[in-house]
């Protein structure tokens, strides 16, 4: 206990999304016995056809199961460079708390902070809450659906401030092929409260291979519609990662 509380705490102090809406269904541990449970990504790519672009990142975390109480801490720092030009910070944090009502119903309550300067968000603050329903769940297969209200705060780089409700409606499935490798899936819908045409949609997949007990590698790829977006920024963007982990 005493190493994980260490482990959540490097996490905490450091800075905290390659997208504007953070897949959390994709880093949710599939073990809720474990009193205590983490892990530690590191994510490095380099491309070049014009240009040559650099990222390299680092995300983790700890989640401490005690009962029917589930607490879930998750961080990610990535940086990013093109050319010669300056680096660019992108990174979230997010606190969720789960109760579990019964094998099939939990309530869930979270808060977020976020920021991604490449797409000209200086901050976002995020908090919600909301059922989540359990749809099917087996050794081989898992498929949660669940729906939240949240509140937003953000302030932009051009220095546009809001504050709004937006609906998050997800869908997500977990395939087991074999013990080592898995394959994940999540849709996301996010509207703004009383304005449909201001909306978020994101679709993400990803493979997992577990190499050993404690070594994992990891590719995902995420799509991301967002029809508010600051000027100049498409309203249609896309990433693609590949990350080497260790779990504890």
């Amino acid at each position: 206990m005493q190493r994980s509380a260490l482990l959540l705490a490097v996490l905490l102090a450091a800075a905290g999304v390659r997208a504007q809406v953070v897949n959390i269904e994709g880093r949710r541990f599939a073990n809720d016995t474990v009193p205590w449970t983490g892990f530690v990504n590191f994510r490095y790519n380099i491309a070049e056809n014009t240009q040559r672009s650099i990222q390299f990142g680092l995300n983790g975390a700890v989640q401490h199961v005690r009962g029917r109480h589930t607490f879930f801490f998750i961080n990610d720092l990535a940086v990013s460079r093109v050319e010669s030009n300056e680096f660019l910070n992108t990174g979230f944090q997010h606190l969720r708390y789960n109760y579990n009502r019964t094998a099939q119903w939990t309530g869930e309550a979270f808060a977020q902070t976020q920021y991604n300067k490449p797409l000209q968000l200086d901050l976002r603050v995020t908090v919600g809450a909301g059922p989540r329903l359990r749809i099917l769940a087996n050794d081989r297969f898992r498929w949660h659906v669940g729906t939240a209200l949240m509140l937003e705060h953000e302030t932009t780089t051009p220095g546009e401030r809001t504050l709004f409700g937006r609906n998050s409606t997800y869908s997500a499935a977990t395939a087991r092929f074999t013990d080592a490798v898995s394959l994940t899936g999540v849709v996301y819908y996010q509207p703004k409260l009383f304005d449909a045409m201001d909306h978020r949609v994101m679709v993400e997949a990803g493979l997992q291979v577990v190499a050993s007990r404690h070594l994992t590698y990891e590719s995902r790829l995420n799509l991301l519609k967002d029809t508010a977006q600051p000027p100049g920024i498409p309203d249609l963007s896309y990433s693609w990662q590949n990350m080497f982990g260790y779990r504890f």
